[in-house]
């Protein structure tokens, strides 16, 4: 009877316990559905975002929805990691917003969806021919590396839309480098996106006149880069009493010719301490290589804008000089021997720039940006209250030219002598951040005092809190080449002579202003960088059957070895207790 009474007991408690691991379950399932977390174990931090857009998508209002296009079985490699690591990003924004961010995933191709084709052409996402290894033989395929983000306003007002390309390229050829550069800056595109379509209302940008600033079709290009994030006025300066840093987040100031009276930097100081940001991008000698039309030889001549001490009281010089660069520069083409084809010659005229030393979010991971006729900027290490940081720079085989200087056509057919080229990473586009303090403090001229009087103005003596200008030296990195046989405007970074490659200025262009106007700080997302691990594809197709026998045959060991130890271990317990 006790047996009986003790087995009932044991089947009980038993029953309890089965039920306890039960109920735990459920417990952890609902809790795991509610309060998910993730551990990112990877080196680069690859499935991780950066504080800002956590920050950022954790205070989104209103909803949104992201449709991605690049799917399917039978794609490359590299696309299907870019499209992996999307979907990766993509549950991880979902997370951060909490569940205020959805998304899909649709193949173009197999959905045979002619809505799907519609919202392609409407949002002019177009797809790119690769060639894919099949059992068949090789065939093309069009892949879709696109992305339309839709964003719902939290107040009901109308659904905005952006389409985000997904592919990092600058050439016609696609390589794994570039797929592998667009994984790292996913987050940066998406979460730049929504942060454009939640705001109500564009940020504005002034696009300074009144100088013989450039106003023609070299600016096209800057001008449609502008107006797919902002909104942009062009500003007579002289037709303004004051600039005003709550209608205008950033102020442009882009090859002036003209030099500026007291009053227009008088302007232009006091914007800046009521916390005006400017992009200043100044030729300090003019020059182009358009005047070899009609000589061989033609003289750089100096700019005389009367900015130079404002900028220097800021923190940064921009010299009188052109920077030569004999290592890194985009060459052009010049018939010689008597050839009538032409070959791509170096000239040091027109250097390509590189990311300065510090990797600063704007430059890092950039490509080159092309530069013609660039000069050197000095920074002012005198006031610790502003920092000063190299953006762009020559490579380490660099020199300066004083201007005037002579530049002749037949100097390209010369080899640059290395041993002239004895200066490193010269300047040529700086950042400047800080408090400053005013140009005109204690100095200003009867005409300035006259102007404040007549408009009641209350002179700022230094900035209340921080602000940024960006200083370039060369003008040409904003200005699209034009098309002599149509005067069509190319896109900005295209270069007349090989149209095939697309150095980075939009994206510096970006960059630049992104980092003035955004308070977020998204750009953080764009000094992420991680290693290149796509697989070699004909090693993965030589070694195939030995890593399958291994990736299948492997476990089914483990788990034959695990059983008859196993067996062992119980026969031997049950044949000692015999």
């Amino acid at each position: 009877m006790s047996d009986i009474i003790s087995n009932d007991k044991k089947k009980k408690q038993l029953l309890i316990k089965l039920l306890g691991v039960i109920a735990l379950l459920v417990l952890i399932n609902v809790a795991s559905y509610r309060w998910s977390t993730q551990l990112d174990l990877t080196r680069d931090q690859k499935y991780s975002t950066t504080k800002a857009t956590q920050q950022f998508l954790n205070g989104l209002k209103g909803k949104a929805h992201i449709t991605v296009f690049l799917k399917g079985n039978n794609i490359p490699a590299a696309f299907k990691n870019l499209s992996v690591s999307t979907e990766e990003l993509l549950k991880t924004f979902s997370h951060n917003s909490n569940d205020k961010i959805s998304y899909d995933f649709v193949d173009p191709i197999e959905d045979d969806d002619t809505a799907i084709i519609g919202t392609l052409a409407r949002y002019n996402m177009t797809g790119f021919p690769v060639t894919v290894n099949g059992k068949a033989g090789s065939e093309q395929k069009m892949v879709f590396p696109w992305a339309l983000v839709r964003y719902k306003p939290e107040n009901g007002a109308p659904e905005r839309i952006m389409p985000v390309f997904l592919q990092e390229s600058n050439s016609m050829v696609l390589s794994k480098t570039i797929l592998n550069r667009s994984e790292m800056l996913l987050e940066y595109n998406l979460a730049n996106a929504l942060f454009q379509l939640q705001k109500d209302q564009p940020d504005f940008i002034a696009y300074l006149t009144g100088n013989e600033e450039a106003f023609g079709p070299e600016i096209r290009s800057l001008v449609a880069t502008i107006g797919r994030q902002y909104g942009l006025d062009t500003v007579n300066l002289q037709s303004q009493v004051a600039l005003n840093p709550a209608k205008y987040k950033a102020v442009i100031i882009n090859r002036p010719f003209k030099a500026f009276s007291d009053i227009d930097l008088f302007k232009i100081d006091q914007y800046i301490m009521q916390g005006g940001k400017v992009l200043f991008s100044i030729d300090a000698v003019r020059a182009s290589i358009d005047s070899f039309a009609q000589k061989e030889t033609f003289i750089g001549m100096p700019t005389e804008l009367g900015l130079n001490d404002m900028l220097f009281h800021y923190g940064a010089r921009i010299n009188n000089d052109l920077v030569l660069d004999a290592a890194n520069n985009a060459g052009i083409p010049v018939a010689s021997g008597g050839q009538a084809q032409q070959k791509m010659f170096s000239w040091p005229y027109f250097p390509v720039l590189q990311a300065g030393a510090s990797q600063h979010p704007i430059t890092k991971n950039l490509d080159g940006v092309l530069a013609r006729f660039a000069s050197s900027i000095d920074l002012n290490k005198n006031n610790d209250k502003v920092s000063k940081t190299a953006l762009l720079t020559s490579s380490a085989y660099s020199k300066t030219e004083g201007a005037p200087a002579a530049i002749m056509y037949k100097s390209v057919l010369e080899e640059p002598n290395p041993a002239t080229f004895t200066k490193k990473n010269l300047v040529v586009a700086a950042l400047l951040e800080g408090k400053f303090t005013s140009a005109f403090l204690n100095q200003y001229s009867d005409n300035v005092k006259n102007f404040m009087a007549a408009h009641n103005l209350i002179f700022k003596s230094g900035a209340a809190k921080d602000t940024k200008i960006i200083v370039l030296s060369d003008a040409d990195i904003l200005l699209n080449e034009v098309s002599e046989a149509d005067n069509k405007a190319m896109e900005l970074g295209v270069y007349r002579f090989n149209k095939t490659y697309r150095f980075d200025n939009v994206t510096f262009l970006q960059n630049c202003l992104t980092y003035l106007i955004d308070d977020h700080n998204l750009l953080e997302a764009r000094a992420k960088s991680f290693e290149n691990r796509i697989l070699d594809p004909k090693r993965t197709e030589a070694e195939r059957s030995k890593w399958q026998m291994i990736a299948i045959g492997l476990p089914l060991v483990l788990v034959a070895l695990l059983a008859i130890i196993y067996l062992y271990l119980r026969k031997r317990k049950y044949t000692k207790n015999a």
